[in-house]
């Protein structure tokens, strides 16, 4: 064996050591010993039997969170990320309801509304586009 293709295992080992892939079980995706259960679009991330997070609605945040609860001492972070994340399902949810809304009042040829309806809806889901955006630059 070569320096060169020892030097190149010994980075490929390291690396392997520091990564944990998640894996999916029964009951939900298993990351570490952090298990990630769905409920309907919203998932819980529990530890040691125990719910750490409730209703996380992105997926890359949720396996994110469940990294950082297997280090130490980053549940800080884990909090932040979960925080935006309520941020996010929360105008995801309005623009939502701001569409159906605007799409009854143009079904019910209240114009006026509607326009102002869909005024709203922009705004709700330009906040949610953007939350996402943030979401997914800190997941990774």
């Amino acid at each position: 064996m070569t320096n060169l293709s020892r030097k190149f295992e010994q980075i490929v080992n390291r690396t392997l050591t520091n990564v944990i892939l998640p894996v999916k079980t029964a009951e939900g995706i298993l990351v570490g010993d952090v298990l990630i259960t769905s409920q309907g679009s919203a998932k819980n991330i529990v530890k040691s039997g125990e719910i750490k997070y409730q209703e996380v609605y992105l997926n890359s945040v949720a396996i994110k969170i469940a990294e950082l609860l297997i280090g130490k001492n980053h549940s800080q972070q884990a909090d932040t990320l979960y925080r935006l994340d309520q941020e996010y399902g929360k105008w995801l949810n309005e623009s939502q309801l701001l569409r159906s809304q605007y799409e009854k009042a143009t079904a019910n040829t209240q114009h006026d509304r509607a326009d102002v309806l869909w005024a709203k809806y922009q705004q709700s889901r330009d906040r949610t586009v953007s939350a996402k955006s943030q979401l997914d630059a800190l997941a990774h």
